[in-house]
């Protein structure tokens, strides 16, 4: 993530909710892939997919509010702005799709693939946590205690959209 001090508050902040948000949508595709899945590929086009989809109805849903907030037709560098400040969300699924695509390819057993890629997925959670409480101001609690609690409310999320979605 970039440095606060390079990038307007509302900026960080679209990035940084565009990061947790593709991260978990990526944590629940996850939850449902298979070893099989992995195994014939399924799982990294899954996860790719999601990430893919949610980042066209992130700029969709982004370019119709802006819409709303300007008097005037949105510029090609609203758009652009747009499109860069959900693209964490397509980053959110770069590495867990790789690591799947390694399981497809027999680089990794699909099962090693699968538990991978979901501990990579929680470690962005992490780092994404670590960095809002060390870059948010006015809080006092330690970045990696922030981390885990950002972890925590992630991972009851995740449970309770497959839980909601079974």
């Amino acid at each position: 993530m970039p440095e606060p001090d390079r990038i307007p508050t509302e900026r960080l902040a679209e990035l940084v909710s565009a990061a947790a948000y593709g991260t978990v949508l990526v944590l629940a595709a996850l939850s449902v892939i298979s070893v099989s899945d992995v195994a014939l590929g399924h799982g990294s086009e899954l996860v790719a997919g999601v990430g893919v989809a949610t980042w066209l109805a992130h700029l969709f849903a982004e370019l119709l509010g802006d819409h709303i907030r300007r008097d005037e037709p949105l510029s090609a560098g609203e758009v652009r702005r747009a499109i860069v400040d959900g693209s964490p969300i397509l980053a959110a699924t770069v590495l867990p799709a790789l690591v799947l695509l390694l399981g497809r390819l027999d680089v990794v057993s699909a099962t090693t693939a699968r538990v991978v890629s979901v501990l990579v997925a929680v470690v962005q959670l992490v780092a994404i946590g670590a960095y809002v409480g060390r870059v948010a101001p006015g809080r006092s609690a330690a970045p990696w205690a922030f981390a885990a609690v950002t972890a925590v409310v992630g991972l009851l999320v995740v449970g309770l959209s497959v839980l909601l979605g079974h």
